[in-house]
């Protein structure tokens, strides 16, 4: 195929990959998790392009018996995992979002993060920093959806950009301080998210330090 290329790297232990298929700009990442297929985009603001892989789990989805619940890590997968969509928002009430702003129903099914970067890991360890994006909202409202929440300002710079959506309202921060409703589920994600982070970023070439 004419528009295939397929390039792979090795670092330390664990080993990246990339392919890139030209015609769809897409491209294949290996990490300790499983494989994900991501896009190439193209900032809006400088028009450079950049690695985007949205909607990748981080979390069992927090329903049924897990709802209130701490959330469980998401863990491995097998073959290649599409992340070229984002994942859903968080649910969220309506009448929350203020005058002007996106209003956005959401699902309980929202425990999914993105990664954005300007350049592939390679070779070297000259590991990136990262930037971590909280949503804003009071725990109630919000997105870290990429089409909500860009990352084309953060990739002026040459960092790794993380975006995460997390339980909102009463499905992330309801308490009856017992087994079943324990509280601050919410901050519960947000930890969860940062341990992700520091566990496997590096697979996108950022210092998990």
């Amino acid at each position: 195929d004419d528009h295939f290329t397929s390039l792979h790297f090795t670092r330390g232990c664990g080993a990246v990959s990339m392919q890139i298929t030209m015609a769809e700009k897409t491209v294949v990442i290996k990490t300790k998790m499983g494989q994900l297929r991501g896009l190439i985009g193209q900032s809006v603001l400088s028009g450079k392009s950049y690695y985007r892989f949205v909607g990748i789990p981080y979390g069992i989805p927090p329903v049924g018996e897990l709802r209130f619940k701490a959330p469980q890590p998401f863990g491995n997968w097998e073959g290649v995992r599409d992340a070229t969509e984002d994942a859903p928002s968080p649910k969220q009430p309506v009448f929350a979002h203020p005058p002007g702003t996106q209003n956005i129903d959401g699902e309980e099914d929202c425990l999914y993060l993105n990664v954005f970067m300007n350049g592939f890991p390679g070779k070297s360890n000259n590991l990136k920093p990262v930037v971590v994006v909280f949503n804003q909202g009071g725990f109630v409202f919000g997105s870290g959806n990429s089409k909500i929440k860009g990352p084309d300002y953060f990739l002026e710079s040459d960092i790794v950009v993380v975006t995460f959506n997390f339980r909102l309202g009463a499905l992330g921060f309801l308490s009856l301080e017992n087994e079943e409703v324990p509280g601050n589920a919410g901050l519960k994600d947000q930890t969860l998210v940062l341990k992700w982070v520091h566990d496997n970023i590096d697979s996108f070439g950022g210092d998990p330090n």
